[in-house]
């Protein structure tokens, strides 16, 4: 409905002549009565149109093969998730890695053991996730 541009109360269009609130008159002068359709399709073969459907197949090789970088999340588009999970994972293979070769003939393994368990927890965060249902990235779309 259209707004008098008197006292802005809603009339209907067939009161183009006198406001029946204020009295005003030609109180829809200068003010558009046109309705906007809203009911548009899109677009798909428009150069502006980006649609990018996430797989829940990608997001598992991303968990296998990199698990510890946080690929996935960031697939994923959770920066945030991401982020910590990097920081985590680089202080689990550090702090991990250096305290497993302060044992005695540990000393070139601690690292990679520290490392590989920070790869199997990335797989089976990836197993997950992979297998939960209604999953949603960063912009609330399904993951399919």
């Amino acid at each position: 409905m259209p707004i008098c541009k008197n006292c802005g109360s809603r009339i209907e269009k067939f009161n183009k002549d006198l406001c029946p609130i204020c009295g005003t008159k030609k109180p829809l002068e200068g003010v558009s009565s046109e309705t906007v359709d809203i009911t548009g399709q899109i677009d798909i073969g428009n150069s502006d149109f980006k649609f990018r459907q996430t797989k829940k197949s990608t997001l598992l090789l991303l968990f296998v093969l990199v698990g510890f970088t946080g690929a996935g999340f960031f697939y994923m588009k959770h920066k945030k998730y991401g982020l910590i999970y990097l920081i985590a994972s680089l202080i689990l293979i550090g702090l991990g890695g250096f305290l497993i070769s302060l044992t005695p003939n540990m000393m070139p393994w601690g690292f990679l053991i520290a490392y590989g368990v920070s790869e199997v927890l990335g797989i089976i965060l990836g197993l997950y996730l992979f297998f939960k249902k209604n999953l949603k990235d960063g912009q609330g779309e399904f993951i399919r």
